[in-house]
């Protein structure tokens, strides 16, 4: 499956096409995202399995956005039954929570390298002291003090690496079909193949997201539909979908246009 590189201005272009497709509907997408948010806060203050579960779904929800952002795109209503049509429809749901598996996966690994990073710095220093009288916090500390800016690297690039991989996995498997770990191999390559776009557009998130928790957190009510629509519009343009290229996704009692690539 192939894709092509865009401009870096595109980075910030993504954005202003995002809201395009919001605006038009904006308390449905704001619905879309405080039920969202609603799930994953909800599951996450369970104890032991919540985490697990959010995870797990979580790709499955993203995928619901981005069906939400085809719709829009295509003029259609946007409603809170897309949030949940992926993980409902059997084609898609499998995939989607093996997706969120190996998202957890990926973050048990770094979660392991940081342990592992901040056991040897902690054990550096308790050598260092030449005294085993350190309190727990205080060997904690030193640990995190300890790894330095090489281990902090360490743990953005996986971060990174991550991200990249996970940017455009959940259209992929959605929309394209692809299987859940060719959809992260082939998004962590097509990120890299647009750094720059990707960067540009990392930038400005990081701006508008601090701007928008100055009213209390408020503004990621409108500006969380926005990145989502701006990422579906990512995802068509870096693998050039055509917009006439769609089939039938047959729900019960419903049907949705999904591209067929």
């Amino acid at each position: 499956m192939n894709f092509k590189t865009v401009d870096a201005g595109r980075g910030v272009g993504w954005i202003g096409d995002g809201w395009n497709l919001v605006k038009g509907q904006l308390g449905a997408w704001i619905l879309l995202v405080i039920v969202y948010l609603v799930i994953e806060v909800v599951l996450q203050i369970i104890p032991f399995v919540g985490g697990i579960v959010a995870a797990l779904i979580s790709p499955g929800l993203v995928a619901g956005m981005f069906l939400a952002a085809r719709y829009a795109d295509e003029s259609k209503t946007v409603d809170l039954n897309l949030l949940f049509q992926p993980l409902m429809e059997q084609r898609t749901r499998g995939p989607l929570l093996t997706l969120g598996a190996m998202a957890i996966v990926f973050s048990i690994l770094i979660a392991l390298v940081l342990m592992a990073m901040i056991g040897g710095a902690m054990g550096g220093a308790s050598l260092a002291e030449n005294s085993t009288s350190m309190s727990a916090d205080a060997m904690l500390a030193s640990g995190m003090l300890g790894m330095g800016f090489g281990g902090m690297l360490v743990i953005l690039l996986l971060v990174a690496v991550y991200s990249m991989a996970m940017w455009f996995a959940a259209p992929l498997v959605l929309f394209a079909g692809v299987a859940p770990f060719d959809a992260m191999k082939l998004s962590f390559k097509a990120v890299l193949a647009n750094w720059l776009p990707a960067l540009v557009f990392g930038l400005v998130v990081l701006v508008l997201g601090f701007i928008a928790a100055i009213p209390l957190l408020l503004g990621w009510l409108l500006l969380m539909p926005v990145l989502f629509a701006a990422m579906y519009v990512s995802y068509k343009e870096v693998f050039d979908v055509p917009d006439e290229d769609t089939v039938v996704m047959e729900q019960p009692g419903m049907a949705s246009s999904v591209m067929k690539m």
